[in-house]
């Protein structure tokens, strides 16, 4: 009896230190979510206003902000979800003891009901020696019966409420994940932020000529590539060359700048720089465009150089290798541009047969 008292009064301990910590959770997360909204119309703001490099400044400082309390959220939701998690493991094990007793009892029963049918007599069983004894029997037997239909409707029930909570504990474990490599996605941005503003600061001394300088040469990049004429097609094997890289215009030397994008050749006419994908998987399915060693001058995503660009994000992998030839990742049909005022719209688009397209920059 007290042993039964103190697991109820662990349990309710548990229960309330759960939803208090649930309560309390919730709404520390309703804080941090009003100051993203703050922080988020912020960066709108500031996106709208003149673009000098006291305004980038403020923008990153801002981005810097808003990325480290989605950081918090994240985690917090992290921890609300471990203890939901743990609450369901609970009730899971509880209920799996609950069906193995079930379970047995069940067997134990049908044992005896089949035992006691094999002493009914087959032969005379209304004679005067065997009818009483037959009815105590037949009495037993229907009390048994009923006993099993209980069990068995306790099990289907146990059984049920078993998967259910088995499926929202995957739910959740899957929801864990996805959250968990948000908040590794959000850490890697933030890193991107503070190295961005870090880098606009070393690289500008705090000078807005040389800042807008840096903005001029980075539209020129996207003109010269919006610029450049088609000059012919071809069709193309895996690991053929395409060229050499090239120079952007940036002091930061040749490099070839690779992209993914999912679009077909025939909707060439429809292709944006700003929709492309990750590359990195492609690439490691299929080969890189450059032969080791390969060095990552500069990532795909928010990185230290991100602030140059429009949208603040900077869209496929730039790569370097002494070796400064390009090659094709994979077959297809080869479309080759050219800007001769400039090497930097120089580039090829390749459409392979999987509707994807890869796209070749800075070539000379």
């Amino acid at each position: 009896m007290i042993k039964q008292l103190s697991k109820k009064i662990i349990l309710l301990l548990f229960l309330f230190f759960f939803f208090s910590f649930s309560i309390q959770a919730q709404d520390t997360l309703g804080d941090i979510q009003n100051k993203i909204d703050e922080y988020t119309e912020k960066i709108i703001q500031l996106s709208k206003e003149k673009d000098t490099l006291s305004n980038q400044i403020n923008y990153l400082n801002s981005q810097v902000q808003l990325t480290s309390l989605k950081i918090s959220q994240t985690e917090q939701s992290i921890e609300i979800l471990k203890a939901e998690i743990i609450k369901l493991t609970q009730e899971i094990n509880k209920l799996d003891i609950d069906l193995n007793k079930l379970s047995s009892v069940f067997l134990n029963q049908v044992s005896e009901n089949y035992k006691i049918s094999k002493k009914i007599p087959a032969i005379s069983i209304f004679s005067s020696q065997n009818f009483n004894h037959f009815l105590e029997q037949y009495k037993y037997i229907q009390i048994l019966q009923k006993a099993n239909q209980e069990i068995m409707l306790s099990l289907e029930t146990v059984r049920t409420n078993y998967d259910i909570q088995k499926q929202k504990k995957t739910k959740k474990q899957q929801e864990l994940a996805d959250l968990q490599q948000t908040l590794a996605q959000q850490k890697k941005d933030l890193i991107g932020q503070k190295a961005a503003k870090d880098n606009l600061l070393a690289i500008t001394k705090n000078d807005e000529k040389k800042y807008q300088n840096l903005k001029s040469e980075a539209e020129q990049e996207l003109s010269a590539l919006l610029r450049a004429k088609f000059v012919g097609k071809r069709q193309v094997s895996k690991g053929e060359p395409l060229g050499i890289m090239g120079n952007t215009g940036y002091s930061f030397g040749d490099h070839l700048h690779f992209g993914l994008y999912e679009l077909r050749e025939e909707n060439l006419s429809d292709w944006s720089y700003f929709n492309d994908l990750d590359p990195t998987g492609y690439m490691n399915e299929h080969r890189w465009p450059m032969n080791q060693p390969i060095e990552i001058t500069q990532g795909r995503g928010v990185t230290k150089y991100a602030y140059l660009y429009n949208d603040r994000f900077h869209h496929g992998i730039d790569m370097v290798s002494p070796n400064k030839t390009i090659f094709t990742v994979n077959e297809g049909m080869a479309y080759f541009f050219k800007n001769t005022a400039s090497s930097l719209g120089n580039h090829v688009k390749l459409f392979h047969p999987d509707g994807k397209m890869t796209l070749y920059l800075h070539m000379q």
